[in-house]
């Protein structure tokens, strides 16, 4: 078995990484530039994002014990072997919008290579060509970290923390001026202008995702979006009390009824009684709705709506969420910009969304 790395000793590591991060103490330049230039390279695709939570959970393992095999992933890789995505999660869970990991989600590996994958990142294979950029710079940093004594690794943890602590503060910046986007009118020229904008370009359902995610946020406490290649059901998920109260499957793409049925059988895996199908395909056919109802709860005990429009959802939800539907509209337009950015929607995409906002406000 390999090496269980140590919640406080990890801890104390990250309060010094981000003690020196933050000092006018000199860090080395090389690890300076290589995390930002991992930065650009992950950018141009989400997947790639990933490797710059990996970077962190490697040098936040090697500075908290020196004795771990930084090609590694999982403690069943050898002797020397350590869980990478316990390292990435504990990065994540102690954040508190301090630094930016590159992805915002409870599990940031919770992808390919990692997910399912050997147990040494010097086997992986399955790598996005366009992703392939930023996966190859990852793997030579953590052949050199692997060199690291624990005072190597923390100066090159602190030179991570300084680039990324700067990224979280630009994207604070960005999401001031997404607030910003508030403004008033009618509900029907919000949703009329999100119905444009999302069947102008979906950007893979990225844009449909977001949009379901920001209506949710306008009537619920707590709202998950997930990953846009995350495993599994649901892809807007309301919370309550740390359970899965209602998950939601978005889709811009003609669907049939069987993926009502496949959305309550996951839904009932998850312990919820209850599902969304939420269906913002341009062209489609509408579903049986009496039948999904019917056999979703025969089948799985589990009550299946459907939506397929954006104006039915709102409508649907507005009725029985307790929420003025003049308030939903001030606040739907800020709430998607943020959304949007979560998602990591197109840079395009995001400033098209103000332009159409501006120009509603105006």
């Amino acid at each position: 078995m390999g090496i269980s790395l140590r919640p406080e000793t990890m801890l104390l590591t990250l309060d010094r990484a981000i003690e020196l991060a933050r000092s006018p103490e000199k860090l080395p330049a090389l690890w300076l530039q290589r995390v930002e230039r991992l930065g650009e390279l992950a950018a141009p695709r989400a997947s790639g994002k990933t490797y710059i939570a990996a970077l962190g959970g490697a040098l936040l393992a090697k500075a908290s014990d020196p004795a771990v095999d930084s090609l590694t992933q999982d403690e069943k890789a050898g002797p020397r072997g350590y869980s990478l995505r316990t390292a990435t999660e504990f990065l994540t869970k102690n954040n508190y919008g301090r630094f930016h990991l590159g992805v915002e989600r409870a599990n940031p590996l919770n992808n390919r290579p990692f997910i399912g994958g050997p147990p040494r990142i010097d086997e992986f294979t399955k790598i996005h060509s366009r992703a392939r950029p930023a996966f190859e710079l990852f793997k030579d940093c953590v052949v050199e970290i692997n060199r690291m004594s624990s005072d190597e690794a923390l100066q090159a943890f602190a030179s991570y923390m300084r680039v990324r602590m700067a990224v979280a503060d630009k994207e604070r910046i960005a999401n001031k001026e997404a607030l910003a986007l508030t403004g008033s009118g009618v509900t029907s020229d919000v949703l009329h202008a999100a119905e444009v904008f999302i069947a102008a370009d979906p950007e893979g359902g990225k844009r449909g995702q977001a949009l379901v995610a920001a209506i949710m946020d306008c009537f619920f406490n707590e709202v998950r979006l997930r990953g846009i290649n995350d495993p599994g059901a649901g892809d807007v998920r309301v919370i309550e009390g740390g359970d899965i109260i209602l998950p939601v499957e978005v889709k811009q793409k003609s669907v049939d009824e069987e993926t009502g049925l496949e959305l309550a059988r996951d839904a009932a895996t998850m312990g919820a009684d209850k599902a969304l199908l939420v269906i913002l395909a341009a062209r489609h056919r509408p579903l049986d709705r009496e039948l999904i109802r019917r056999r979703a709860l025969d089948e799985y005990g589990v009550m299946v709506e459907v939506c397929e429009s954006v104006r039915e959802l709102v409508g649907a939800i507005a009725v029985f969420g307790g929420v003025r539907a003049s308030a939903m509209a001030k606040r739907l337009p800020s709430a998607y910009a943020l959304r949007l950015r979560e998602h990591e929607a197109s840079e395009i995409g995001q400033r098209r969304w103000a332009e159409l906002m501006e120009q509603r406000i105006a």
